[in-house]
């Protein structure tokens, strides 16, 4: 088999010892051997097409999986083989590459919790705030929202959508404002939002690493000034600071935006600009209102984030108001709690990205990296099968 310098110095990099398989199981890892190197040629044409056209993140990530297949199968047979090991983790690297990018340009469900994972981590960036509690179980609604099977919430989350769709309209950074009965005051929000809190946390089975894990845990792990965590912090925070001027951006004292009004932002600033770069999509979900600004004036030329939120879609100001602290004016969603179908839509056609030149580049390395690999399993499998051939001769 022809092979090429990289691929000998990756496998006499590693310190390879022969399999010791016991001589009654000779044949079957050699069965082993050969059915990873027949899986392995199934690949090939998809590997012939990267030096026929540009290279594919869709192809690239089917033929990693088919690769990290094949050395699974191998790293069972024989789970101290150090180059197996290797070669996984290599794969593995590149895996999480091209889901990267496919989760931030493909759009839909992808894209969206691509979002919701980063601006999760812009929030425990510096520290989780008082004023951030809400942003961050908005994160867990949202999540709840395009998985609920995945926590087994999916009775729960029917029966509390529309508690759901009011705390979405009425909590969270910028977005504070009182509309319909029943969620009318910062009491009744408060007691609707812990009871939603204690639901997730009685009822979801919730698989360590997960968005939801992560999220409850830096709620519960919060204590406030007074020494609340949990839900019980949540409640406080937004009984008792709801009129604070972080949640008010109509009235220009904000200067952050919640998870929920980010996302329909960022949804309608690439419907009307699908070639904004990847540094542009992440300010909106973790910048600063004033950055925010000044990109979407830079982008469209003219106007304010909130001025382009409510004029491109169901959001709008409202005004007239006498609340404590001075506050005459309110974000309100145009309807009873921001409708279901609306947040339905919103995820499972999120609008992607396309792609930028730098996105093709990394792809395209990607690609070359694929194919390297390819030859490199092709090679160890033939190495692998010889050892096991000369053993077999030997008994």
């Amino acid at each position: 088999m022809i092979t090429n310098n990289i691929t000998n110095a990756l496998l006499g990099s590693i310190e390879h010892t022969t399999p010791q398989v016991a001589p009654e199981n000779v044949e079957a890892y050699l069965t082993t051997i050969k059915k990873a190197e027949r899986d392995l040629e199934k690949i090939d044409p998809a590997i012939a097409l990267l030096d026929k056209q540009p290279a594919d993140s869709e192809i690239l990530a089917m033929v990693a999986a088919h690769q990290k297949q094949v050395v699974q199968s191998m790293v069972s047979s024989n789970p101290e083989d150090a180059i197996a090991l290797a070669l996984a983790s290599s794969i593995e690297a590149y895996s999480q590459q091209l889901e990267i990018i496919y989760g931030w340009t493909n759009g839909g469900v992808e894209m969206f919790e691509s979002a919701l994972w980063l601006m999760l981590e812009g929030i425990e960036a510096d520290g989780v705030q008082p004023e951030e509690l809400e942003d961050l179980f908005q994160i867990a609604l949202l999540d709840i929202m395009i998985h609920p099977e995945k926590y087994g919430l999916e009775n729960w989350y029917a029966a509390n959508k529309e508690d759901i769709s009011h705390i979405l309209e009425s909590t969270g950074s910028g977005s504070h404002g009182l509309h319909e009965s029943d969620y009318d005051t910062p009491e009744e929000l408060a007691e609707v939002t812990k009871s939603l809190y204690e639901g997730i946390m009685n009822n979801a089975t919730i698989p360590e690493g997960s968005l939801l894990d992560e999220v409850m845990s830096a709620l519960e792990g919060f204590e406030d000034a007074d020494g609340a965590t949990g839900s019980d912090a949540l409640y406080s925070q937004i009984n008792d600071h709801y009129y604070d001027d972080y949640g008010w951006w109509t009235e220009g004292t904000a200067d952050d935006l919640s998870p929920m009004l980010r996302l329909f932002l960022l949804s309608e600033v690439l419907s009307n600009n699908p070639k904004m770069s990847q540094e542009d999509v992440e300010l909106i979900l973790t910048g600063s209102l004033t950055e925010i600004d000044d990109l979407i004036k830079k982008t469209f030329g003219s106007g304010t984030a909130l001025e382009f939120l409510c004029d491109n879609t169901t959001w709008q100001i409202q005004t007239g108001y006498n609340y404590p602290d001075g506050k005459t004016t309110q974000i309100d969603w145009k309807g009873d709690g921001i409708d279901n179908n609306d947040l339905d839509d919103l995820y499972n056609n999120f609008e992607g990205r396309d792609l930028t030149d730098e996105d093709i580049e990394e792809i395209n390395r990607i690609g070359d990296q694929v194919k390297m690999l390819q030859q490199t399993l092709k090679y160890w499998l033939q190495i692998c099968r010889d050892e096991q051939m000369a053993i077999a001769r030997n008994i």
